[in-house]
Parts: structure tokens; sequence; C-alpha cells
């Protein structure tokens, strides 16, 4: 089989675990039809013409850093993501915020080819870790809280005959990073760090004003504190927690490759209890990655509206809109 023949056979068959999967999107159906659809298309038409397409697109997979054709480029450079948002299992809400596979795999698809190493400071239930052995990236993540340590630890462990990953998870405070990364080795980083005490301020409000609202109920939205310990990012104040991202966003650039992404998925906030009507985690997020080295290369609307129902906020006398978005920043090292 030529190599543009075994490239694409590889991607078929992690495109079939997906599909295997009770919480594939809608926009991971839609990448395999794209997938299958250019290769049938091919196999119909004249020989001749399915060798020379199949060649260009093995140029084109050469060529570019992340092994994408022109046509899959394209496909991925919106910026507004749809789709992205399956109903969240029980497992997962061992976890207040994890993201959806199909985030991680279409993140990862974008930012790095096969045999590049993918990292998570903040590993969590291990998404971002799955994906990468899923497209064949070599991984390492750390994770402060030993439940998740060891649930992210069984379900990485899972054997995976079409995978040749390498794929290493830490217990430890990611405020050690280098300890475990070699200088200028990550192509990409994708994580979401704990919003410093916003976690603790919105179970409060939840408690308080909407235990019995759509936020809790018809939304499906779980919340937890990750840990009690002075050391969780989870339990700092807000300036401390730019503070101490600063340190690992500064060690973060030493081990990432000339080239290589980060891929920061945030939410802004809103502290009404303190008068303060918006806080914009994002953008104070790209300026300290700005403040270590990186370009704040990108920003990317990561649409929820789909899976979230509208909550009355602020009525009748303040107008809220509902923040059903999340934020993917993109960092990159020049």
């Amino acid at each position: 089989m030529s190599t543009y023949g075994q490239k694409l056979n590889r991607r078929l068959k992690s495109l079939a675990t997906t599909f295997k999967r009770e919480e594939c999107t809608a926009f991971e159906v839609s990448e395999i039809k794209v997938t299958l659809e250019i290769l049938w298309g091919k196999l119909e038409e004249d020989p001749s013409v399915t060798c020379a397409d199949g060649e260009k697109e093995a140029r084109q997979r050469e060529v570019s850093f992340n092994s994408l054709t022109a046509k899959e480029w394209a496909s991925f450079s919106r910026n507004v993501w749809r789709g992205l948002s399956p109903p969240r299992s029980r497992e997962k809400k061992i976890h207040g915020a994890t993201f959806p596979k199909s985030l991680t795999d279409r993140l990862i698809r974008m930012y790095s080819k096969e045999g590049d190493l993918v990292f998570d400071p903040f590993l969590g239930t291990g998404t971002t870790l799955l994906s990468a052995k899923t497209l064949n990236r070599h991984g390492v993540g750390i994770e402060l809280n030993e439940t998740y340590f060891t649930y992210a630890s069984n379900n990485l462990n899972t054997p995976d005959l079409f995978s040749a990953s390498n794929i290493n998870v830490y217990q430890d405070d990611c405020r050690h990073l280098e300890q475990y990364l070699e200088d200028n080795s990550v192509q990409l980083t994708v994580t979401s760090p704990p919003y410093a005490d916003f976690i603790q301020k919105s179970l409060e409000d939840r408690e308080k004003t909407h235990k019995s609202s759509l936020i809790r109920l018809k939304n499906n939205s779980t919340v937890r504190q990750y840990s009690e310990s002075k050391e969780d990012f989870g339990n700092l104040s807000y300036q401390d927690f730019l503070n101490q991202i600063g340190s690992v966003l500064s060690s973060l650039y030493k081990k990432t490759k000339t080239g290589g992404y980060g891929a920061w998925v945030v939410k802004d906030y809103r502290d009404t209890k303190n008068e303060i009507p918006y806080i914009d985690f994002h953008s104070d997020l790209a300026r300290v990655g700005q403040s270590v080295g990186f370009d704040y290369h990108d920003l990317i609307v990561w649409d929820q509206n789909e899976n979230r129902s509208l909550v009355l906020l602020g009525y009748p006398s303040t107008f809220y809109t509902n923040q059903n978005c999340s934020f993917i920043v993109v960092f990159r090292k020049r």
C-alpha cells in the first residue's frame, strides 16, 4: 500500500473508532462522511486520475506541518465552532469541566501531526491524551487531583492496536512541568485550567440563587470544587491565579518547539456579587501568555448554545446575556 493509502487507512480506522462511541457528534459524523466521499469518489473515477489526485494530496500532507490537505485545512479554519457538544455521560460528570473528545481531536489535527508530542498540564479525566493516543501522537499529562489522575490513568491504559503512541501521565503539580518535559519538545498544549476561585463562587451562587433553576436542571450543568489543596489553581484568588499561570506558561515556553502551539479552553465570567459585571478571562490569559514570549496567535469561539437552555438573568432590573460559549485562546511560539 502507498504512503498515501496507509495514512488514509489509519485515518479511517480512527474515524471508525470515533463512530462507535455513543457521544459521537454531528461534526464527527460530517467528518467521517467527507473522508469516505474523498475515498470512494476517487475509486469511481478513472484510475489514472485517482492516482494523480492521491499523489497531489500526499504531497500536500508532506509539506503541511500538520499533514492536512488543502481541503482539510480550509474546512478547519472556521473561527466559530458548533456541533461539538454531545450530552455529558455519567462518568464524565465526575469532573465538573470536561470537554468533548471531538474538540480535542480537532485541535490536535489542526496543530500537530502524527508522532508529535501533545501536553496537558491540567489533565483532568484525560480527554486530551485520549485524543492524542487515537490520532497517533505522543502525550504527557499532569494532574494534581488523585481521583482524576486515577481515572485518566485507567482510561489511557486501555490497549489500542492501531496506536503507536507513547503516553505518560503524572500525579503532580503542573508548576513542576520542567521535570517531565525536554526543552523544545512540545508541539501542542491543549488544556483547560481551573478558573481561579470562580468555581467556589459559582458553587455558592448555585446553592443560594440557582438551587432549582434551569442552570442545574435542564442544562444538566455540574460544578465541583477540584480539591481543597492550597496548591490547586482552583483555590487561588483571580490575581494570584494569573500570576501563577504566568509561571506555568513561562516554563512551558521553554518546553515548546519553535512553531509550536497552545490551545487553552476557557470561559469568561461575571462577579456581580462584587459589582463586576464581566471578567474578560480569555483576554487576561492572552496577555499573560504574551508577557512570557508567546504570540497571541488566534481566538476560536466554541458555541455551546445548542445544548443549553436560556436562563433568565438580572430580571427585571439589569439585563445580562447568557454566557453559553467558551473561548479557545491559541498561542504560538515563533
